[in-house]
């Protein structure tokens, strides 16, 4: 079977693209790409090129976009030309310039496709590739899933070359007489996957000269039992929302099925997946543990809460210290608890709720009055009571739940808390015949 018909079948098998299905291929020049685009041209399917010049190696990089050029010419291929400077813009997102450089060439092909009405984008990902990643997952630790190594389809991503070697990619490309151009970063050891490539690969052939096949079929059995096992997870959850919660009972499964149900109400609270990692799966699969109501963080501002009964995923945005002043009127922080601030001469009527507080001017400290979050180490002494407390006990015995704690406000000075919202004010700053600042909430 040459390499058009193993693409064939592959793209049959996994529901790739319709026939006659216009198709972006993202062209690097190496012999992958280069025979993607030939095999996907061979089958008939209208293929367009993409190709992103990250400026990351001078001349070669200049040389790979004229190849891509004249390749496409040639073929009467379609071709989208871009660059972007990859180190720049890794310089500025914070990240490496191989992850930078993936994330660039992704987004800059997804957005070509969409302006070309084009659904369906092939990547030049071979078997050889999905070893590889499947090598490079175990040594770094990883579950079923990373196993399964480079998925054939992910959304608009297809892959048809997923089943073939390396070596049958070039044999196929020497036959037709066709050239490519070789990455120079590739042959260098400097990279965690070339170390893999060029040292780990060879030394595992010499076991097994099949083990790049070997890995194809254990990838998409660990596929298939990962699906499996999901399809489980999701029944088990039911259809929860995660800000309302989840029982804590329904989590009561085989650990594969529970750390799925985990998995699946991160994504339904919408954390970024990619930057959830088994230490996060871990710190919530303890908080299913007996114990009282907890909470853990999460990344990109989200947090689960052990609460009640039940877990539950909200998001929480940082809030900051807001000074306040005479006069003050504003929204507190992302919420639609509303502040009010004013002073009240002695005497004046005012009409007081539950939600308003009312402080003595002589004890406040305007220049450093600010309304914040509850943080470690507050205190509150309430009328009548014996000596201060911390305010997360004083939260405990009014039974307040955690995940509301984080959004109730407290106001403060240089001299301390004056008063929290949901328990009361200080003492010392209880309102003794002289002017008196209100605080009022609205609308929590």
């Amino acid at each position: 079977m040459n390499l058009e018909q193993q693409a064939a079948r592959t793209i049959a098998r996994y529901d790739m693209l319709r026939p006659g299905q216009p198709v972006l291929a993202a062209l690097s020049g190496g012999a992958d790409s280069v025979a993607l685009v030939c095999v996907l041209r061979a089958l008939g399917y209208p293929v367009r090129a993409y190709h992103l010049n990250h400026c990351l190696r001078g001349e070669e990089s200049e040389r790979d976009a004229d190849f891509v050029h004249s390749l496409c010419i040639k073929l009467d291929v379609p071709l989208t030309l871009e660059r972007e400077d990859a180190t720049a813009y890794a310089a500025q997102s914070g990240e490496s310039v191989e992850t930078a450089a993936r994330k660039l060439r992704y987004a800059r092909l997804s957005g070509c496709a969409a302006r070309q009405g084009i659904t369906r984008i092939a990547t030049a990902h071979t078997a050889d590739d999905n070893l590889e990643t499947m090598l490079f997952h175990l040594a770094r630790g990883t579950g079923t899933r990373g196993m399964a190594g480079i998925p054939p389809v992910r959304g608009e991503i297809v892959r048809p070359l997923w089943t073939a070697t390396r070596a049958e990619v070039e044999a196929y490309l020497s036959g037709l007489g066709q050239d490519f151009v070789v990455d120079s970063s590739n042959l260098s050891l400097d990279y965690t996957r070339n170390r893999i490539r060029h040292t780990v690969v060879p030394a595992l052939r010499t076991v097994n000269p099949g083990c790049t096949g070997a890995a194809t079929r254990l990838a998409e059995q660990l596929r298939r039992d990962d699906d499996a096992l999901c399809v489980l997870a999701e029944r088990a959850l039911g259809q929860g929302s995660p800000a309302e919660g989840i029982a804590l009972a329904a989590f009561d499964q085989l650990p594969a099925i529970q750390s799925r149900m985990l998995t699946a109400l991160l994504c339904r609270a919408g954390v970024p997946m990619q930057q959830v990692s088994e230490r996060h799966i871990g710190l919530m699969t303890g908080l299913l543990a007996p114990g009282g109501d907890r909470c853990c963080n999460l990344p990109a501002g989200f947090r689960a809460y052990r609460e009640q009964g039940r877990l539950r995923i909200l998001f929480e945005p940082e809030r900051v210290s807001v000074p306040l002043f005479d006069g003050f009127r504003g929204r507190l922080w992302d919420s639609s608890t509303i502040l009010t601030v004013n002073t009240k001469k002695p005497g004046e009527v005012f009409h007081k709720t539950c939600d308003t507080f009312l402080a003595d001017c002589g004890t406040i400290h305007f220049g450093t009055l600010a309304v914040r979050p509850a943080a470690p180490g507050d205190r509150l002494t309430l009328p009548g009571a014996r000596g201060a407390r911390q305010l997360k006990r004083l939260f405990a015995d009014l039974s307040v739940p955690l995940s509301v704690r984080s959004r109730l406000a407290v106001i403060a000075d240089q001299n301390g808390v004056i008063l929290a919202q949901g328990v009361g004010i200080d003492q010392s700053r209880v309102p003794r015949g002289g002017k008196i600042l209100e605080f009022r909430f609205e609308g929590l």
